[in-house]
């Protein structure tokens, strides 16, 4: 006989093994090291920060766009699969405690994060504000109640085929959070932000009727899930080899000049193969993207000081580190082994192109230095930044991808 909580249980099972098992990989010695450094950094910079901060700096403003931002995305984690838009779709009807324990879960997992960013900013909302503890622990009670209104949002109107429907509401959902967390922390009167509370009640309400005899969408539902769980796998796949990974390949169309550099000749032909790869395959430009424009932010916003220097280290260190994995991306090509190419031109192109990208990322945030240090701080960051880059591919990338 069907039992739907045995069958939530396995799912539950299943997914926190496979999570368990990658994440091991991911925060590795030489990572939990960094973010340590990283993050001890960061700390000491934001209490120096509190003690200089303006009493008009835009709090309300600043952590309305962030939570609004957080508090709209994310759904319902179902844990469906492919095979079961035959085997379940019949019992479609018992499934509803399956999704109130998926409710549940998506809850906790998605209001940790929120409330994490939320207690970085904590300091500060009390460093500018006469808020008390009673006053925090009430705004934290609000962002739970804000975060599950979301998600079941998220969940009525998953139920419409119309992605005009879902842009919508999107939109209108942010609106609604910014609205209220913007009167919130700008410590606004109450009759605006219960108007704000009785427009998103009345809102949730009328899906609740409008969607009652709707059926599940579940391609979509199925859809969402997979995405889910291969942007996962897309990140663990920077650490280790992710079996269950799907390739994903963009066109970027308007990367094509940087392949005209490479010369047309047969000892260039992994040059062409791996900067092709770098560009197009997987999440590797968008982790270069990701990583740059952190340590841009994170120069252009630290004090001038130790930060200046740490900060390129550490992102030309992460970058370079989950570069690494690019090496076996074509592993399970045969094809390759025919190419007429000596193994020594592969190790070339590859450790060339992953030291460029190094540098080209150095130039950039020195380039940015301009702006808030001193020439001499600039020059050191471009040397230093240069020679690590040599330094690093040659003594770790190459031992490295020896042991792949």
């Amino acid at each position: 006989m069907f039992n739907v909580d045995q069958l939530w249980q396995t799912r539950f099972s299943q997914y926190i093994k496979d999570t368990r098992r990658y994440l091991r990989y991911m925060f590795n010695d030489h990572l939990v090291i960094v973010m340590i450094f990283l993050l001890s950094g960061l700390a000491l910079a934001y209490q120096n920060w509190l003690e200089v901060v303006p009493p008009d700096f835009p709090y309300a403003l600043l952590m309305g766009t962030v939570l609004a931002l957080l508090m709209t995305r994310g759904s319902i984690h179902t844990f469906l699969k492919d095979p079961d838009l035959v085997f379940l779709l019949p019992l479609e009807e018992k499934l509803k405690p399956y999704i109130k324990k998926s409710f549940l879960y998506s809850i906790l997992l998605e209001s940790y994060f929120l409330l994490l960013v939320f207690g970085v900013s904590v300091p500060l909302f009390f460093t500018l504000t006469d808020a008390t503890l009673q006053t925090l622990i009430s705004v934290l009670l609000l962002l739970l109640g804000m975060k599950s209104w979301n998600l079941w949002m998220t969940w009525l109107i998953n139920f419409y085929t119309d992605k005009k429907v879902r842009l919508v509401d999107w939109w209108v959902r942010l609106a609604l959070n910014f609205g209220l967390l913007y009167l919130v922390f700008s410590e606004a009167s109450l009759l605006f932000i219960g108007i704000v509370v009785v427009m998103m009640l009345l809102l949730l309400i009328y899906f609740q009727n409008a969607t009652k005899k709707m059926n599940w969408k579940w391609d979509l539902l199925i859809e969402n899930e997979t995405k889910r769980m291969q942007l996962f796998y897309r990140v663990a796949n920077l650490f280790v080899d992710v079996p269950g990974l799907k390739e994903k390949v963009k066109r970027r169309k308007w990367l094509d000049v940087i392949l005209s550099w490479t010369p047309y000749s047969k000892d260039k032909a992994f040059d062409y193969l791996y900067l092709r790869t770098f560009l197009r395959s997987g999440d590797y430009f968008g982790l270069y993207l990701r990583l740059l424009i952190i340590g841009a932010v994170l120069l252009l916003t630290l004090p001038v000081g130790y930060a200046t220097y740490l900060v390129p280290v550490l992102v030309l260190y992460l970058t370079g580190f989950q570069l690494i994995p690019m090496w076996r991306h074509h592993y399970n090509k045969l094809w390759l082994s025919i190419y007429p190419v000596q193994e020594k031109h592969r190790i070339l192109a590859f450790t060339k192109m992953i030291t460029v990208i190094l540098i080209s990322q150095t130039i950039i945030l020195a380039a940015l230095l301009v702006f808030v240090a001193t020439w001499v701080e600039v020059v050191v960051v471009l040397v230093g930044g240069i020679i690590f880059a040599f330094l690093y591919v040659q003594g770790v990338v190459k031992r490295k991808i020896a042991s792949l």
